[in-house]
């Protein structure tokens, strides 16, 4: 098996963390994790028993009435790791927030934009990122099949983009501009924009009509766009966004046979936090935006299916010539 992963090291913040991964969503518990509890001390094995829910013939973890893991400390520690070690974890609890996916003979691991140690590691880093990919001796999963020949048609289209958003000799909108048409001619298909009218206004209320995960990030869509002058980082930030959403979702397309679709979330990612997140002049109240809106869609499926479902559409407001003219709206 291949690992590919971030060349930027990652390391979780704790107690020292002004946010947590432990709560504010579903936590699900993994078959092994239950069978593995079974084996613990009579008291853990109960406290676990105890704090594991059902629901629809899944496991997931307790929560308390604020939305926090039921095995949280005061300090925002879990518990069963204090006591029993981190191999008692269950399997989203070890990899988070790390994503994981797997292509064939590749696995790739990337640590979500949600998390505020990562974040800011990444979004306030001005050094060009970098992804490294080592050997294991891992076995492939024998049910992880894939069409080796599109996924290497995306790879290596991918490792060309985040050349090309990372030349910063060129404008980032220009930048961008070349993405998608890449992505066009690589999926064969034109796309037309035959909707009027500004782009960026319409994308805030489809913000405004998903799943709302957290009550700052409601604030922020009902305030008043606001203009400013772009920042020197600006761009820079802009970079480092699109080449993690690049990472996170661009091979997806090889579940689907489209490669269009998922460039294009890569751009709206980007274009939806700068959006929401401009007139911040203070480049980390800035990044604290674009963290806030990762978590938002990296922790709802039914935000990413609502995106996803939008930018399938070939004409209209979600199509690449309606996104780009978006871009010049930023």
């Amino acid at each position: 098996m291949k690992i590919c992963r971030p060349k930027m090291e990652f390391c979780c913040w704790a107690d020292r963390c002004p946010d947590t991964c432990c709560a504010g969503w579903e936590i699900p518990v993994d078959e092994e994790s239950l069978v593995r509890w079974q084996q613990l001390p009579s008291d853990w094995r109960e406290t676990m028993e105890q704090n594991v829910e059902w629901t629809g013939g899944e496991a997931h973890l307790r929560l308390a009435p604020d939305g926090r893991c039921m095995l949280l400390d005061e300090q925002g520690l879990c518990r069963l790791y204090a006591a029993c070690g981190e191999e008692s974890l269950c399997r989203t609890c070890h990899l988070h927030p790390r994503f994981v996916a797997e292509y064939g003979s590749l696995r790739e691991i990337m640590p979500g934009l949600s998390c505020p140690a990562w974040s800011k590691n990444w979004l306030m880093s001005d050094v060009r990122a970098e992804f490294v990919t080592e050997e294991t001796e891992e076995e492939v999963s024998s049910c992880n099949e894939i069409d080796g020949l599109l996924f290497y048609r995306l790879k290596k289209a991918r490792d060309q983009a985040v050349v090309l958003l990372q030349d910063r000799s060129l404008p980032l909108t220009e930048r961008v501009r070349s993405f998608l048409t890449m992505a066009q001619q690589m999926d064969g298909q034109g796309e037309t924009d035959m909707a009027a009218g500004r782009k960026l206004p319409v994308y805030r209320r489809k913000l405004q009509s998903l799943e709302i995960l957290t009550p700052r990030w409601r604030e922020l869509l009902q305030q008043s766009p606001r203009q400013w002058e772009k920042p020197d980082w600006w761009e820079i930030v802009g970079e480092q966004v699109l080449v993690y959403a690049l990472f996170r979702f661009f091979l997806k397309g090889v579940y689907d046979g489209r490669c269009l679709p998922w460039a294009k979330l890569v751009v709206l990612y980007w274009l939806a936090g700068a959006s929401v997140a401009a007139g911040c002049v203070d480049r980390a109240e800035y990044c604290e935006i674009l963290r806030l809106w990762a978590k938002e869609l990296e922790h709802s499926g039914e935000n990413m299916e609502a995106l996803h479902r939008v930018l399938l559409r070939r004409s209209g407001n979600y199509s690449a010539a309606a996104l780009l003219q978006a871009v010049e709206e930023l």
